[in-house]
């Protein structure tokens, strides 16, 4: 087990599933989650993909269906009581190895072996080999949404599985609207879908318009009731033009300006801009982190004229396209720079504390004017 590996329990029993993490930790490499129901357990595979899931003996497979509709390539160890315990032939071809709760610290390693070795046929050979398509590049083919307030939000999935989104709702939002339009899509093979949606604490149902852009790969536009039809088909038929050449490796469809040397337009502004971690920032994340800002720069027709990734701190200067503002270029590389570190690392936490600082501006902020700002918001 030289891998780490990411482990979801999913398990109503606490006490059993501490036990059960205790001893996957102590096998090696493990990044083990628990999760006391299937719920729970679909929204935690929308945040973060894994490799395996240990699932309770129930007397259907709506937790097999449900969870592999979310993650199809996902292996599952089914947990059992005693060794005499009957398993349901619903099972059979289902799960990749089975668990013997009263024997877990003496199978557990050998269990994980076999689930390991085992054949999967939860994909076709075709939907093996589907591309992961970069992050920064869907990011910006979903920027070309006209949001306002009509149009809140657009996601894009694969299944239930967030893959970039852009708009107004925020990750657990964004979250559970993926869960709620993937997790049956692929059974029942549709083409487009309208459904709504109440998404607490805000009040009243969301419309979300669904269309299957190629294969499992999923674009909803969640908007107000109030919402032309015609006008939703024609954004998502916009948008998924650009994702189809994303999907397929096309060059992004924006033209980076000039280098730093050359004479900017009047209407290209540079923003200063910088923002807080939650936690100071590892040093394995400031390399990626670099690079991940400088893709979404690359993808969004900017230019990064300066770039300080520090444990406490991100600040950048960044030439934006015409008409572009400081709003849009804070919420695309710092909600950008996010998402593609948890794409990348499995990461399912926030990055980022709430809020940031912006100015119009061509050089990097003072020391002075960082440190208002670290004061400001300690």
């Amino acid at each position: 087990m030289d891998q780490k590996k990411n482990i979801l329990i999913v398990e109503t029993d606490r006490s059993f599933a501490l036990h059960l993490a205790k001893a996957l930790k102590a096998l090696g490499a493990m990044r083990v989650s628990i999760a006391p129901a299937v719920r729970e357990a679909a929204l935690h595979l929308v945040q973060r993909a894994q490799d395996l899931a240990f699932i309770p003996l129930t007397d259907n497979d709506q937790i097999v269906r449900s969870l592999r509709a979310v993650q199809p390539d996902l292996r599952l160890i089914l947990m059992v009581p005693a060794p005499d315990t009957a398993v349901p032939d619903f099972y059979s071809g289902q799960i990749q190895a089975v668990l013997i709760k009263s024997l877990v610290d003496v199978d557990l390693a050998s269990v994980i072996e076999q689930a390991d070795g085992q054949p999967f046929l939860g994909l076709n050979e075709e939907e093996a080999k589907m591309p992961v398509p970069d992050t920064a590049v869907l990011i910006a083919a979903l920027q070309q949404a006209q949001l306002g307030q009509l149009l809140q939000t657009v996601i894009f999935a694969q299944a239930a599985q967030v893959l970039a989104h852009w708009g107004n709702l925020n990750d657990t939002e964004v979250a559970n609207v993926a869960l709620y339009t993937g997790r049956e899509w692929l059974q029942d093979q549709y083409k487009t879908r309208v459904q709504f949606l109440h998404l607490p604490p805000r009040s009243g149902e969301w419309l979300l318009y669904t269309t299957c852009v190629e294969k499992a790969y999923l674009l909803t536009l969640v908007a107000a009731p109030e919402m032309p039809m015609p006008e939703l088909r024609r954004q998502a038929a916009l948008l998924s033009g650009y994702l189809l050449d994303a999907l397929r490796g096309v060059a992004p469809f924006f033209t980076p300006p000039e280098t730093s040397t050359a004479v900017e337009s009047a209407d290209q502004k540079s923003f200063a801009i910088v923002w807080r971690p939650v936690v100071s920032l590892p040093p394995a994340l400031h390399i990626p982190l670099r690079r991940a800002l400088d893709r979404l720069a690359t993808a969004n027709g900017c230019h990064l004229r300066h770039t300080a990734v520090q444990p406490e701190l991100i600040h950048l200067v960044v030439t934006c396209p015409q008409g572009r503002d400081s709003a849009w270029a804070a919420y695309l590389f710092k909600n950008g720079a996010e998402e593609i570190i948890q794409q990348e690392f499995g990461v399912a936490a926030n990055l980022w504390e709430t809020g940031y600082y912006a100015t119009e501006s061509t050089e990097p902020l003072t020391e002075a004017e960082l440190n208002i700002f670290l004061e400001h918001d300690a």
